[in-house]
């Protein structure tokens, strides 16, 4: 059977009183799009600063290829092949689309004083940054500022940021968020070249149509908890994710 990439065992994280993750697992195996779903507050966000190294957990182990990575700063955790994206698309304006991404790639620097202070943009790294460019529609927007792109090409920039280096998986939180029809569709053909160029993909999502038509597999959240996991079409049908989206009171006028 084949291992997880990616495993998230019994991982809870509380600020003071409030439970915004309790005790969730669940595994992530190579070239899987896995959807994270909830109404708004149920944690899933949290759970993606918990597995990239913003939170330390209060309890429970997330584990990556193999080794134990809560606790280590998310450098490290880039380092080892994890890219995200965030809700809030900041990219530096005053920067190129191109230069952007050269700076994503300084966190390969983290760590190693002479490479820090090393001249930047040498020909093999802006070859690499083009490539990514060009994977996610934007090379002809290589030197265009940041702070001049429409939102659709900025979510498409913050997913080059998260590429180049993340190698191995993609945390993709709310990427579809705002975008027109035409947009979303070109970025569910993207998404689906991204893995199969063999990435793992995990991405948080409110457009329901999206998150079904995409993911392999789905993860429901609820008030920090994980509440259901399955197939799309299993999801779907689930009465607790229904509950936690509609409400009791709206199962009974659904039914």
């Amino acid at each position: 059977m084949t291992q997880p990439l990616l495993s998230v065992n019994g991982v809870s994280k509380y600020f003071g009183g409030l439970k915004a993750v309790d005790e969730v697992d669940f595994d992530v195996f190579p070239r899987e799009i896995l959807g994270i779903l909830g109404p708004n507050g149920a944690g899933k966000t949290v759970l993606f600063n918990l597995i990239s190294g913003i939170y330390q957990p209060t309890a429970g182990e997330v584990h990556f290829c193999g080794q134990r990575i809560d606790g280590l700063p998310p450098h490290l955790i880039a380092q080892r092949g994890m890219g995200r994206t965030f809700q809030i698309v900041k990219p530096f304006g005053s920067l190129t689309v191109l230069q952007n991404v050269l700076v994503a790639r300084g966190v390969m620097r983290y760590g190693h004083l002479t490479k820090i202070w090393g001249p930047w943009g040498s020909k093999a790294e802006i070859r690499e940054a083009m490539e990514v460019l060009d994977k996610v529609g934007l090379t002809e927007l290589a030197q265009r500022k940041a702070s001049l792109l429409p939102l659709g090409n900025l979510r498409r920039l913050e997913i080059a940021r998260a590429l180049i280096v993340g190698h191995t998986v993609l945390l993709l939180d709310e990427s579809f968020s705002g975008l027109r029809h035409d947009e979303i569709g070109q970025l569910e053909r993207l998404i689906r070249r991204i893995r199969d160029d063999g990435r793992t993909i995990i991405l948080i999502e409110h457009n329901m149509r999206v998150t079904m038509g995409l993911c392999d597999r789905i993860v429901v959240l609820d008030h920090g908890r994980k509440i259901a996991e399955g197939a799309p079409k299993d999801i779907q049908q689930d009465e607790a994710v229904i509950e936690a989206y509609l409400g009791r009171k709206g199962i009974s006028h659904a039914s």
